[in-house]
């Protein structure tokens, strides 16, 4: 969701950012929720595009995001020199088309989403994506107007973190993918031999620890990574799986628990997939005793799977335990003051890298 007017932030501690990359084939532009128009508490006008990518043979992963109308827009000029700070013009919400047209503005570039879903003939002949940039709000209507079933798209943006209580007091955490470039590419091409997925995410994360994952008091042989990631305005829980499938993971979850110490900080990388679940049902089919049969349930359950890190980003002073608890502590007074007054690739151990090299869909922008 655009938001060009933040609070104050709390605390100095960098955020940690992570990132995702995925090509996949359109699906579920046929679905009521695929656009949705709405207004806010406030009157202003919002829209929802959901729409899913199937990056392998029949798993599937979902991107959406909202855009609202704004007071502002902004745009952004690079510098002509190196070490020089660029400009950014803020411009009202009903003159963003007008500016980004005129000639004198040349230079400036909206920031917003970038895409390309239409083809255009390009001076060599060629057919290439009609690049543009757009707000959250007017890219809603272009991906409506232009994505289709079927198509294969190149989709890659920022991860994002947040938490809530419910009704009964339990915090529930939340990571969402937000684009920032959707793009037609070439055919995704399951059946070939040459087919690779690409799901792939990384992000930084403050380390806590690494444990046996257990479900149903079981363990599943896989691990659980738990961390912190720093936001503009938050500290947030996360955690990540790591799956010791073959000797090279299983060195990794073993760096994790001997050579990593709680509040380092480092990337790690892996992939984004999702986990089908499947439910025992009864069906009846008048034929008399019920038949127990297997029935695919949705949603389906996102994962984020660490299959590397990066061992030269590790950073063991910055995100210190004072550090994190200093920022905490303002976090959680704020939120009472708000509550109170009301407020609006070797085998090093390291593992496999999966995000640092862009493939021929990350074009340039």
């Amino acid at each position: 969701m655009e938001n060009n007017t933040k609070k104050q932030r709390l605390f100095n501690l960098p955020e940690t950012k992570g990132n995702f990359m995925i090509k996949g084939v359109v699906k579920g532009t046929k679905k009521d929720n695929f656009y949705t128009e709405k207004q806010t508490r406030t009157g202003k006008e919002m829209r929802i595009v959901n729409f899913g990518l199937e990056y392998d043979e029949g798993r599937d992963l979902y991107i959406g995001f909202t855009g609202i109308e704004q007071e502002k827009v902004y745009f952004y000029k690079k510098p002509e020199e190196k070490g020089k700070k660029g400009t950014s013009q803020p411009v009202s919400w009903a003159n963003r088309f007008k500016f980004a047209e005129d000639p004198k503005n040349e230079g400036f570039r909206l920031i917003g989403k970038n895409l390309g879903l239409t083809k255009v003939t390009n001076e060599k002949g060629e057919q290439v994506n009609d690049k543009k940039v757009l707000t959250d709000y007017d890219a809603c209507a272009e991906i409506r107007n232009n994505l289709k079933d079927g198509e294969s798209v190149f989709v890659k943006g920022s991860i994002s973190y947040r938490s809530n209580r419910d009704d009964k007091g339990n915090i529930k955490r939340y990571k969402s993918m937000e684009p920032s470039q959707i793009s037609l590419c070439a055919p995704c091409e399951f059946d070939s031999e040459k087919f690779k997925a690409q799901n792939n995410f990384n992000q930084v994360i403050v380390f806590m620890g690494i444990e046996k994952e257990v479900e149903d008091d079981k363990e599943t042989g896989r691990y659980v990574i738990s961390g912190k990631v720093v936001t503009y305005s938050n500290i947030e829980d996360v955690e990540f799986i790591l799956d010791p499938v073959d000797e090279k993971q299983k060195k990794l979850a073993m760096t994790f628990r001997k050579k990593v110490k709680p509040y380092w900080a480092l990337k790690v990388s892996g992939h984004v997939q999702a986990s089908v679940q499947v439910e025992e049902v009864a069906v009846d089919d008048g034929w008399g005793e019920e038949d127990e049969m297997e029935k695919v349930s949705t949603p389906v359950k996102r994962e984020y799977i660490v299959t590397g890190a990066d061992p030269t980003t590790i950073e063991k002073d910055l995100y210190s335990k004072e550090a994190i608890e200093e920022a905490m502590q303002k976090i959680r007074n704020a939120n009472k003051a708000e509550e109170n007054y009301g407020s609006d690739s070797d085998d090093s151990g390291w593992g496999d890298s999966n995000l640092g090299e862009a493939d021929e869909e990350d074009e340039e922008w």
